[in-house]
């Protein structure tokens, strides 16, 4: 035993000596240094009072540098290489600054010679013994030599084909092998590194129906780094139950976007959508091109929602969706006046016997496209809205696209994240901000959009009617060219007699909806009527209430709001205890009003107030939780109802019946 421990030392020190020659080497070449400084400044040079203070500092300060910066660098290593590195450092610099200026005697060189030695066979031995606790010995190539080993469990490799740009290699693991193994990120890394590929150019596909067996796919060039050129609108004219063009594939393959379902293929409608991606990721053209196309086919209606810089938006795409809101408080009351929608729809539907919105049919009413930007706005004063319509528009011909910067519980609920029908992640900061949208089986398979905004369109989608092994299949949207498809969406409605030209000013409304296809000429309520005697009018069912006219808004529960009598802050800053106050101050008003419940929601004025930046909607519901602790007075209680929350009665004030008879 001891010999093959011999033998296998010697195999590793001769495979890369350096980390083992390297510190005593510089143990003695530090002790000939302070040799030489104890000869020209320390004790037996010929130096005053103020020469050996200033050189001494000098040593000590150098010194601690060394100390510090072994001390912060090792914090990334093992503690048994942290703590040896550190016995190396100090060792050698106490030693230099002893023998410098105290002279040498045999006592100080021999510990010092004690103390370096000891420094250099525990760096060694920890080098030497660096495994996970197994017998196994690390290879010459170190971290690229385990991830290799782990490619040993192989039993046997395909033919390899060239698909679509890729090579792809079927693989079959030996007996007791996992294919999973090789989806690790550092096998995939090692592998592109053994090919000279791109990191995210290798991919792991394991096969559902077998634990032994996948394919391997390797990039060997990133076909996204440029992306295409944006082919124009999709089917302008047609239904919105064709797939919508957005991006396209690493292999060239068009990503395509279904939103309402088909049950002849299989295919569920997406419902709700997460579009993730950091500030400059290109989520705003995606959104931009989506609307663009939805409002192109004959069957949809838009929604466009941006309450943070819906104003900077293009005057095309505001003027020529049906809706376009921008102002915090009226994208409220719409979602809010979407949940009755939903019922309304249902029951529209299911009168005719639809159990999900079809394309063709003429009892179903039109499909609606919602885009939230920034959706993580409406988490507190919307989120109980926000669940309802996850749960519920799947099937009753409602879209609803959240875009999001990130996407963890605080910014939303994780009853929507069960509830969405599909997902794109664009650029993030790792692949954890990415697991909160994204499948582990995407993300082990390779998918990897930790390149944040350097790559502006590019994306990872989990979309219905789209493959599973796709969905760790990079992509990118097409070159952005917001004047070129707002051009071209306009063309089109000018053509169908839909276009609003113009400004729609700083405060936009919902625009009217033509009711007829496209060609059909808008009606002009204040035209004559003509009776066409060879097209008569359809007969009114009179089982089914005729659809709204799409002029008319949604009509939207009503919501109390406190009304503060207070000006805007005008960039002052409150602190905590401020804002407090504030609070106190509404409920306190709003008990005196006889206002019974209160939502997060009712405080938005104090928005107005302390400004966004020093209240997230997280710190509302934050402070209304610590006013129904007893310390605070208690001042409320919350209510049986999510989010509600009921002012609880003056303890000071006397009863109307005190002191009478019971």
């Amino acid at each position: 035993m001891s010999a093959d421990l011999a033998r296998g030392a010697a195999y590793e020190v001769q495979g890369n000596p350096a980390p083992y020659i390297v510190p005593p080497v510089a143990a003695i070449a530090n002790l000939i240094l302070s040799g030489i400084l104890s000869l020209v400044w320390g004790a037996y040079a010929d130096a005053d009072t103020w020469q050996t203070a200033w050189r001494s500092g000098l040593i000590l300060v150098c010194a601690a540098a060394i100390v510090a910066t072994t001390w912060a660098v090792g914090r990334a290593r093992k503690p048994e290489l942290r703590f040896a590195s550190l016995l190396m450092s100090s060792g050698s610099c106490v030693g230099l600054f002893v023998l410098t200026f105290r002279g040498w005697t045999r006592d100080s060189v021999m510990v010092y010679l004690i103390v370096m030695g000891c420094a250099s066979v525990l760096l060694a031995l920890t080098r030497l013994l660096r495994g996970d606790g197994t017998d196994a010995r690390p290879g010459v190539f170190g971290e690229l030599g385990e991830r290799v080993r782990e490619l040993q469990d192989i039993g046997a490799t395909g033919k390899s084909k060239v698909v679509d740009g890729r090579v792809v290699t079927p693989i079959g693991m030996v007996a007791g092998g996992d294919f999973d193994t090789l989806a690790k990120p550092e096998v995939r890394r090692a592998v592109a590194s053994a090919l000279n590929v791109p990191a995210g150019g290798v991919r792991m596909i394991s096969d559902r129906d077998n634990v032994r067996t996948g394919r391997m796919e390797v990039s060997p060039v990133d076909m996204l780094e440029n992306p295409p050129a944006w082919p124009g609108l999709s089917a302008p004219g047609g239904s919105i139950a064709q797939p919508i063009r957005l991006a396209v594939y690493q292999t060239g393959k068009q990503v395509p976007l279904y939103l309402p379902g088909d049950p002849k293929a299989d295919r569920n409608a997406i419902g709700v959508m997460f579009l993730l991606g950091q500030s400059g990721s290109g989520k705003t053209d995606f959104q931009i091109d989506l609307a663009a196309e939805a409002r192109s086919r004959r069957d949809a209606l838009v929604t466009y929602i941006d309450a943070r810089k819906g104003l900077q938006l293009p005057k095309a795409l505001r003027a020529n969706v049906h809706t376009f809101i921008h102002q915090p408080a009226e994208a409220e009351s719409y979602l809010d006046g979407v949940v009755p929608e939903v019922a309304r729809r249902a029951a529209q539907m299911g009168e005719h016997g639809c159990e999900q919105w079809t394309a063709g049919c003429p009892d179903c009413p039109k499909f609606l496209v919602i885009i939230v930007d920034e959706a993580s706005k409406f988490v507190e004063t919307s989120e109980e809205t926000l669940v309802e319509l996850a749960e519920s528009v799947r099937s009753v011909g409602i879209f609803m696209l959240l875009g999001l910067q990130r996407a963890t519980g605080d910014r939303i609920p994780t009853s929507v994240r069960s509830t969405i029908g599909g997902a794109a992640c664009m650029g993030v900061k790792n692949v954890g901000e990415a697991s909160y949208v994204l499948s582990d089986e995407t993300i082990a398979a390779g998918a990897d959009p930790s390149w944040k905004n350097e790559k502006p369109g590019a994306l990872y989608a989990e979309l219905p009617g789209t493959g599973r092994d796709d969905w760790s299949l990079p992509a990118r949207t097409y070159k952005p060219d917001r004047d070129g498809v707002l051009a071209e969406l306009v063309a089109y409605l000018t053509s169908i007699g839909e276009a609003t030209p113009g400004d729609p000013g700083p405060e936009p409304a919902a625009l009217p909806v033509p009711a007829g296809e496209p060609g059909e000429p808008v009606d002009d309520p204040g035209a004559d009527e003509v009776d066409d005697p060879e097209c008569p009018p359809l007969e009114i069912d009179p089982g089914c209430e005729p659809d709204p006219d799409p002029r008319t808004p949604i009509t939207v529960p009503d919501r109390p709001r406190i009304d503060l009598s207070l000006e805007p802050s005008a960039g002052q800053t409150f602190s905590p205890h401020q804002a407090r106050e504030i609070f106190r101050q509404a409920i306190l008003q709003a008990r005196d009003e006889g206002t019974r419940f209160v939502k997060p929601s009712s405080f938005s004025p104090i928005l107005d107030v302390v400004g966004e930046n020093g209240l997230a909607p997280s710190t509302i519901t934050k402070i209304l939780g610590e006013f129904c602790r007893p310390e605070r007075g208690p001042l409320l209680r919350r209510a049986a109802d999510r989010g509600v929350y009921e002012i609880l009665d003056d303890p000071d004030r006397e009863p109307a019946l005190a002191g009478s008879a019971t």
